[in-house]
C-alpha cells in the first residue's frame, strides 16, 4: 500500500508539479527577456532622443518625447527663453532643473556615468569710434571723452579683433538615486590686448542644489540684457562675477530662490586724501535672490550685503556697510519681448559694471571715517523679430553716482548710453550683425562729453 502511494506520488510529481515547474522557470525567463527588451527599447528611443538633438530635429523630439507626468519635476507652462534671446546663453542649472535638462550636443564619458560638452563661441568684431574713445575694444560709459579734456582731441578710429572668442567644457552626472554633478569652466580672451592669453570667466562645481567656484553673482540678473554686439551690452548691470559658495533651488514651476557669500573682487574704497592703510575685506558679501516666471516672462529680485574696512594699522581702522536691491526680468510679446534692470544703492557703486574699479563705493573723509556714496543703474530693452532670420536689439543704460564732497571734481557722475543694431541668423549657430551706439557722460564739476561707436560682428556658436 505504500509502495502504491508512493508510485501515486511520484506519477504526480512528474505529471503535474514538474511541468509546472518547468513552466513557471520559462514564465521567470520570459519575465527577464521582456523585462531586458523594455530597457533595450527604452535606450533606443532615448538614443534617437539624443540624435534628434543634436540634428536638430524638432519634430522627432516633440514625437518621441512622453507626454508631462503629474509626477514631472519642470513643467512645461515654465518660460523657456531660446538662446538665440540671450546675451550670456549658459544657464547655472542645480538639482531638478540639472536633471530636467536635455544637455543638446553632449556625449556620453563611456565608462562613467557622465556626459561632456564642448562648448563656445568664435566671434569677429570690427568698429569704427567717431570720437576716439579710450576703450578700443567696448563702449564704456568712464571711457567717453569731455569737452575741454585732452581726450577730446582724440581722432576717430577702426579696430578688429576676436577678443570675445570663448571654450568652455561642461560635464555632469544626473544619474537616477544620486546627487546631481556638474562641472563647468569657461574662458575668453579678454584679458590681453594682443587677443592670445586666455582669461577665466567661469570655473565651478554644482553638487545637488549647491554652487562652489566662480560665477554670476546671486543679483547677477541676466536675463534682463538683450543680445548687444558691444561686450559693454550697455555697461548699466548690476553684477558680475565672483568666487562663491550658492544654494539655488527651484521650489516650483513659478518660483526660484538663491542665497550666497561672495568674494567681493572691488571693496571701492576712494582714499582721496592719501591717508595710510588700505581697503580690506573682514566678511564675504551676502546676496540673495528671488525669482518668479509664468508662462511668457519672469521677474527676480535680490539683494546685496557688505561690510567694507579701511586699515591702518593702530592709527586708522574704520567700517561701512554696503547694502543694494536689483529689480530685473523680461516679459515676451508674441515673438517681441521687453527686458528691465533697475539697481539701488548705497555703498554699492563698484558693484555696478560703468562704476567697477572706480572706487565709488566710499570716500575716506579727512577725520577718517567712511562716506558711503548712493548709486543708481536702470538698463531697459527692447527686442523686435522682423521674421525667422532678422532681430533688431535695442536697449537704453542709464547710471548715476552721488559723489561726496570730497570726490574728485573730475570724476563721473552721471552717463547714458543707447544701443539700436540688427542680427541676421544665417543657419542655427551662424549669426552676422551691425549695431550704432551713441554715449553722453556728465562729471561732478557738470563737464560734458559725447561719443558714437558703430560695431559688426561675425559670431558662430558651439
Amino acid at each position: 500500500m505504500t509502495r502504491n502511494i508512493f508510485s501515486i506520488t511520484s506519477l504526480l510529481y512528474f505529471l503535474v508539479f514538474l511541468p509546472l515547474s518547468g513552466f513557471s522557470q520559462e514564465a521567470d525567463a520570459l519575465k527577464k527577456e521582456n523585462q531586458l527588451l523594455k530597457e533595450q527599447l527604452k535606450r533606443m528611443d532615448e538614443l534617437e532622443i539624443r540624435l534628434a538633438e543634436l540634428e536638430g530635429d524638432k519634430d522627432k523630439l516633440q514625437n518621441k518625447r512622453p507626454p508631462a507626468g503629474i509626477g514631472d519635476t519642470i513643467p512645461s507652462e515654465m518660460l523657456d527663453i531660446p538662446n538665440s534671446d540671450l546675451r550670456e546663453s549658459h544657464q547655472i542649472l542645480t538639482g531638478s532643473e540639472l536633471v530636467a535638462d536635455n544637455f543638446p550636443a553632449s556625449w556620453p564619458m563611456f565608462g562613467s556615468e557622465y556626459r561632456m560638452k564642448i562648448g563656445g563661441r568664435v566671434k569677429l568684431d570690427m568698429l569704427y569710434d567717431f570720437n576716439g574713445t579710450s576703450d578700443r575694444n567696448q563702449f564704456l560709459m568712464s571711457q567717453i571723452p569731455i569737452n575741454g579734456s585732452p581726450e577730446e582731441a582724440n581722432r576717430g578710429y577702426f579696430n578688429m579683433f576676436v577678443r570675445e572668442s570663448r571654450f568652455s567644457i561642461d560635464m555632469r552626472r544626473v544619474t537616477a538615486g544620486k546627487v546631481p554633478l556638474n562641472i563647468f569652466i569657461e574662458g575668453d580672451f579678454w584679458a590681453s590686448t594682443n587677443n592670445a592669453n586666455y582669461r577665466l570667466r567661469h570655473a565651478y562645481i554644482v553638487v545637488g542644489n549647491f554652487i562652489f567656484g566662480q560665477t554670476w553673482t546671486t543679483t547677477s540678473i541676466m536675463e534682463s540684457i538683450p543680445n548687444i554686439i558691444d561686450f559693454a551690452a550697455g555697461d548699466a548691470l548690476y553684477g558680475g562675477r565672483a568666487a562663491q559658495i550658492k544654494y539655488q533651488k527651484r521650489i516650483n514651476d513659478k518660483w526660484k530662490w538663491a542665497a550666497g557669500i561672495e568674494m567681493m573682487d572691488y571693496i571701492g574704497i576712494d582714499n582721496a586724501f592719501n591717508q595710510p592703510g588700505s581697503a580690506s575685506l573682514g566678511l564675504p558679501a551676502i546676496g540673495g535672490r528671488l525669482d518668479y516666471s509664468w508662462k511668457t516672462g519672469m521677474l527676480a529680485l535680490g539683494v546685496n550685503l557688505a561690510q567694507m574696512r579701511w586699515d591702518g594699522g593702530d592709527s586708522l581702522y574704520t567700517t561701512a556697510s554696503q547694502i543694494a536691491m536689483v529689480i530685473g526680468g523680461r516679459q515676451y510679446v508674441g515673438k517681441d519681448f521687453f527686458t528691465f534692470n533697475v539697481a539701488l544703492g548705497k555703498g554699492s557703486g563698484d558693484n555696478i559694471m560703468a562704476l567697477t574699479g572706480s572706487n565709488s563705493n566710499a570716500i575716506l573723509t579727512p577725520d577718517g571715517e567712511l562716506e558711503t556714496m548712493p548709486a543708481i543703474a536702470v538698463l531697459l530693452g527692447y527686442v523686435h523679430k522682423w521674421n525667422d532670420r532678422f532681430t533688431t536689439n535695442a536697449s537704453v543704460a542709464y547710471t548715476t553716482l552721488d559723489p561726496s564732497e570730497y570726490r574728485a571734481p573730475e570724476s563721473m557722475k552721471a552717463a547714458a548710453i543707447g544701443h539700436i543694431n540688427l542680427i541676421y541668423q544665417a543657419t542655427e549657430r551662424l549669426y552676422a550683425g551691425i549695431e550704432y551706439m551713441w554715449g553722453e557722460r556728465m562729471n561732478k564739476n557738470s563737464d560734458f562729453g559725447r561719443a558714437n561707436r558703430v560695431q559688426a560682428m561675425v559670431k558662430f556658436d558651439f
